[in-house]
């Protein structure tokens, strides 16, 4: 047997859709697109949404319009994808790291707290992960961040279905960002991404920026009986999302609850069977008012439980068929950042930790019983024949 980590997915219709898109005339961002950005909108119980083509542009994008200067500090977690943290590279500010909090995976709140009683206004942003889809205890942030007048911009690359505390990621008055890379819970074909908020002012600033800084756009123009011209007011990006790709994601909206529902199903199958394991430790769970995304299934192995490495666990696996990865790397342990910044391998104790023992396996929506069956038993197997 033969499972890959990840196997996308598209409604049987997905290629008729792209057809029409092609035989209309209109292939850019047009009213597929906006008809995908008022559906995200409905989903996310947000105002606003724009489509982009990355959830990297988002996460820049949001960083221009906080206000985050070459002046300015911001705050993220050293676990998580490169991309959190190199839009402030591309500002010029200065990032302030934080361990993980290890009941959750995500940014220890405790640190960011020290951060802004040390800083104070010197920090303009704060970037929350949603890490694999779990959400971050975001009315905890919320309070730090109106005490010192920081702004949020969430990651929620993995997190589109995920609910805090009865409140959807991405109803939001500052910023949440959206991925829907190829193997996101849904996809826009391979890369996309979005920015979701309440705020009018924000909404406007990131459509203008995400398109050169036109006030009108080329569907504007089109549909608008002749009426071509625009102006350009501020210096923009080219991060606008496709019709073909927004019709895509569309097709994939309509599944994201069902789908949902069968990557829910195989975490709780993995959670009964490796809950017996001696030396693993499950993914953090949630409150009744609270819901994880489910985008990866991250194990934790104990080392000390194991006569074998994390990396040489991964190869047994790989060998019997069985894709996995690993997230993240901390950006503390990118040659980089230690370069421009002086960290060393062994700061930030807790991710360090993690991300030595992490495995991330397969949690699509059609992996078979089989195929759950086999992962759950060969891991079971490896742990009988390696645990110390």
């Amino acid at each position: 047997m033969k499972i890959p980590f990840h196997r996308p997915l598209f409604p049987e219709n997905t290629i008729n859709n792209i057809e029409t898109v092609l035989s209309s005339g209109w292939v850019t961002t047009g009213k597929n697109t906006h008809l995908f950005e008022d559906e995200l909108c409905k989903y996310l119980k947000a105002k606003h949404v724009i489509a982009l083509n990355s959830c990297t542009s988002a996460l820049h994008l949001g960083a221009l319009v906080s206000g985050l200067t070459d002046r300015d500090f911001f705050i993220v977690p050293t676990y998580t994808f490169v991309s959190s943290i190199e839009i402030g590279e591309y500002i010029g500010a200065q990032p302030l790291l934080v361990d993980i909090d290890e009941k959750t995976m995500n940014l220890d709140l405790n640190q960011v707290e020290d951060y802004l009683k040390k800083y104070g206004q010197k920090i303009k942003t704060i970037i929350p992960v949603h890490l694999a889809g779990n959400p971050v205890k975001m009315n905890e942030l919320r309070n730090l961040s109106e005490s010192y007048g920081c702004f949020l911009l969430e990651d929620a690359a993995h997190a589109l279905e995920a609910i805090d505390n009865g409140k959807k990621i991405g109803d939001t008055d500052h910023i949440a960002a959206f991925s829907f890379y190829a193997n996101k819970n849904i996809t826009t074909g391979g890369e996309g991404g979005a920015i979701a908020t309440n705020s009018t002012i924000l909404s406007d600033k990131i459509r203008k920026l995400s398109l050169h800084g036109m006030n009108k756009g080329g569907w504007a123009r089109y549909s608008s009986n002749g009426k071509w011209s625009y102006d350009i007011g501020i210096l923009g990006y080219k991060y606008n999302l496709s019709d073909i790709a927004s019709v895509i994601g569309l097709l994939q909206l309509e599944k994201i609850d069902y789908w949902h529902k069968k990557r829910e199903k195989i975490a709780q199958r993995y959670n009964k069977s490796f809950n017996l394991i001696d030396g693993i430790k499950l993914p953090p769970s949630q409150n009744n008012k609270s819901k994880h995304a489910r985008h990866l299934y991250i194990i934790r192995m104990i080392k000390e439980k194991w006569a074998i490495s994390r990396n040489k666990l991964i190869v047994e696996l790989n060998s019997i068929g069985i894709g996995t990865s690993v997230h993240y790397l901390p950006i503390h342990m990118h040659s980089y950042y230690q370069k421009k910044y002086g960290y060393k391998p062994t700061d930030y104790s807790k991710s360090k930790e993690l991300f030595e023992g992490a495995i991330s396996l397969p949690i699509f929506p059609d992996l078979t019983e089989n195929e759950i069956s086999y992962i759950i038993d060969n891991i079971n197997n490896l742990w009988n024949k390696y645990s110390k």
